[in-house]
Formats: C-alpha cells, structure tokens, sequence
C-alpha cells in the first residue's frame, strides 16, 4: 500500500509539473516576442527598438554611447582595460576566464545602451587593477634586481641552498651503498636516484639559470623608475577627473542650466521658474499636457496633474499626446479638450542655444503617435529624408501644433528669428495662433 501511495503522489506531482510547464510555454508561445521584453530585445538585437517600439527608442538613456561617453565615463581605463584582458591570458585560469567573459559582455551591452555603462565600470575597474597589478610586478622586480648586493645576496643563498643539497644527496648515496661493495652489479634504488638525478639537475644550475633569466628579462633600472612614477601620476590623474566629473557632470541639477563665457557663469532658471507659475497662476484642478519627459517634474514641483509622466506605460496616452503636437492646431485642440487639458507646457532653446528642446525631440513624438494613429505619417514632415525647419520646410511641419507654440512670435526676440541650435532662420516667422493663447 505504501508503494502504491507513493507511486500515485510521485504520478501527480509529475502531472501537475508537466500541465504548469505546458501553459508557461504556451503563454510565451503565444507573445509577440516569445515572453521577451522590449529592453531585453534591445540588448540582443540594438535595431529592434528603433524599428518596433519607438517610445524605448526615445529615451536618451538607450540610445548608443559615443566613444567620448567612455573617455568621460572610464578615462584611462579605456586604455588598460586591454593590457588587463591580455594579463588575464597570463596564465588562463577559472577566475580569469570568468573577468575576460565579464569584461566582454560588458563592453558589448554598454555599446548598445549608454545607461549599461554602469555595467561596464565595475568590470574595467577590475580589469585595469590587473594590468596595474602585472605592470607594479614587473616594474618593480625589475628594480629590486638591479639595486646593488640584491644580485649578490641572491647567488650566495643559491650557492648554499646547492652545497647543501649536494651534501644531502652524497650522504643517502652513502647511506644507501651496500656492504658489500665488491659487487659491481647496481640495485634497484641506485637506479632510480640516478635517474632523478639525470631528470633533476643541480640546484645550483636551476639557481643560475633562473637569475640569467630574471637578468634578461629586466627593465633598465632608468626606465622601470620612470614607469612607475608616469603609472603613480596616471593614477592620482584619474582621481582628480573622477571627482571633477562627479561634481561638474553628475551633481549638477537639470532643472538648473549653467553656462561659461567671457562674461562669466550664466545661469538658466527657466524650468524653476515656469513651473513656479503654473503652481502660483493655475488652479490646483487644472490638467497640465507636456511631453513626459517633464512629467514628473511637473508634478512635483508645480503641483499639477499631467496626461503623461516618465512612468506611463500605456503607450497610447503617449501617442495621444505626440499626436496632438504633430497635428494643425485645430485637431490639436480637439484633442487636448477630449482630454480636459488647460495648459500645454513646451520647451524650446533656440534662443539660448539649448540643445534638448521639444524640437529636436519632436520626430520622436511623430514616430510614437504614427505607431498607434497611422495618419500621422513621418515623411510629411521630412524634406528629401532631411527634418527641417527653414525655408525647405514641409507644409505639415510648419503648420503642426510643436511649430506654432515654439516659435510663435519667436522673430520679435532679434528681427531675424535665427534658430541657435539648429543654425538656420525658421521658415514661417509671422503667424498667429488661433486656438491657444500664450500665458504671461
């Protein structure tokens, strides 16, 4: 009965196991991407966002690094990285299979994401500490070999350590000869310490052999000093760029804008400031419509409800919104009255010269509407292939809701209306908004 008993709980299990496996392969089975998320796919395939899923795209944090992000980001560790990765061969182990496999793998996702530099210091930390480690041996054995009685002291020592063993091995010659020596005829143990002896040379040889070799292989003692002073000072360089990049670039808050001239530091509070007016001049009710990528801050700062943030996952409501900015400025309206909207929050820098306006994201915001609302079409608002915005311009481009609200009156501020980011006179200067009215 027992048998039986365990024979029916072991079936079942097996059943229930084998049933739960069939609906998980189902279920990835049955997605688009076999249960892969779009991230992931990113990372094996660098072109399937771009072609798929436009709004993964968008973020500036997957787009691919520049070589100047590594130089900014690992400075010199660009360079040992590879003299580590040759130290590792040196010779191969387990654990130095295990950094060139880590090394390797970082190196290609931190190509196809620039946020996936993460993933890639620790491992040129690692690296370039083995190749320091490797070149402070070299350099400085080179320098102990070369410092006067160092040679001497080692000859000495090797020079008793092969009398001694010599004595050693004459002694159990001794110990082991027969008493009869009368007889030629040689045992068995007397065979095998010769032939140790023929396997093993003398030690005093092995001594000698090894210190010609250390001498052959080490540095000028000029030129391994200087090594390790040029490697001290790389160092102490990589701290002090560590820490100015770490003050300078990542603690500098992005909703201040700093700059330098001639004049001195100029400062941009343009985003604390408008963000301070829609908390002082709009009522707590009101529904704020901006790109998400100021979402959050719109929320936390001026206190108001937005459409969409940097956590909406619903690609939809971000399409809506994209469609609206690319749509003439009547559908626009229509839009954003569907979706009680009050305010419409843009950016743009073509005055001051800042690159990250609503403008240069503004193809990002065609292609996530057009993926869910295939009337918005992207080559309506290319001339040739070629995003413009002068004289060359599309009619769709010139008429859509983004270009009304960023340049609207935008030729008072020098007579010209003289785009700095994009170096080029916008092509329609005078206009007028029918729908919208700007706030002041």
């Amino acid at each position: 009965m027992f048998k039986v008993a365990v024979t029916l709980v072991v079936t079942v299990g097996l059943a229930v196991c084998c049933a739960v496996i069939a609906v998980l392969i189902a279920l990835v089975a049955s997605s688009p991407t076999k249960g892969w998320s779009g991230r992931s796919l990113s990372l094996l395939d660098p072109t399937y966002a771009s072609k798929y899923i436009p709004i993964i795209a968008s973020v500036s944090e997957h787009q691919p690094p520049t070589w100047p992000s590594y130089f900014m980001d690992i400075n010199v560790l660009a360079f040992l990285v590879p003299a580590g990765i040759i130290a590792c061969f040196l010779p191969l182990s387990d654990a130095s299979s295990f950094i060139v496999l880590y090394i390797a793998t970082s190196v290609y996702f931190s190509g196809v994401m620039v946020r996936l530099m993460l993933v890639l210091a620790p491992a040129a930390c690692i690296t370039s500490g083995i190749a320091l480690s490797e070149a402070f041996d070299v350099l400085t054995g080179s320098i102990k070999f070369q410092l006067p009685g160092v040679t001497s002291n080692a000859e000495v020592d090797a020079g008793e350590t092969s009398s001694d063993t010599s004595e050693a091995q004459t002694d159990e010659v001794k110990a082991e000869k027969p008493d009869d020596t009368s007889k030629n005829r040689p045992s068995k143990k007397s065979k095998k310490k010769e032939r140790e002896l023929a396997e093993n040379p003398p030690a005093k040889a092995t001594a000698k052999a090894k210190a010609e070799k250390k001498r052959l292989l080490a540095l000028p003692l000029e030129a391994s000093v200087i090594s390790l002073l040029l490697l001290v000072v790389l160092g102490a360089f990589y701290v002090v760029h560590s820490v100015w990049a770490a003050a300078e670039a990542y603690s500098a808050p992005s909703i201040v804008l700093t700059t330098r001239s001639r004049d001195g530091l100029h400062v941009f509070d343009d985003f604390r400031e408008a963000y301070a007016w829609l908390s002082h001049n709009t009522d707590v009710n009101d529904k704020v419509a901006s790109w998400w990528d100021y979402g959050y801050q719109t929320t936390a700062m001026a206190n108001r409800t937005v459409i969409v943030d940097n956590n909406t996952w619903n690609n939809t409501h971000i399409a809506t919104v994209g469609t609206a900015m690319s749509s003439p400025e009547r559908a626009a309206w229509e839009i954003f009255h569907s979706l009680d909207v009050k305010y419409v929050l843009v950016v743009f820098g073509g005055l001051i010269g800042y690159p990250s306006d609503d403008i240069n994201k503004f193809l990002w915001m065609v292609r996530i509407g057009g993926g869910v609302f295939p009337h918005i079409k992207e080559p309506d608002y290319l001339r040739d292939g070629q995003y413009r915005i002068d004289s060359q311009a599309t009619p769709t481009m010139l008429n859509c809701l983004m270009y009304k609200l960023s340049y609207y009156r935008f030729v008072e501020t020098d007579g010209k209306a003289y785009d700095r980011v994009r170096r080029t006179e916008i092509g329609k200067k005078y206009f007028k908004l029918t729908h919208f009215e700007e706030v002041r």
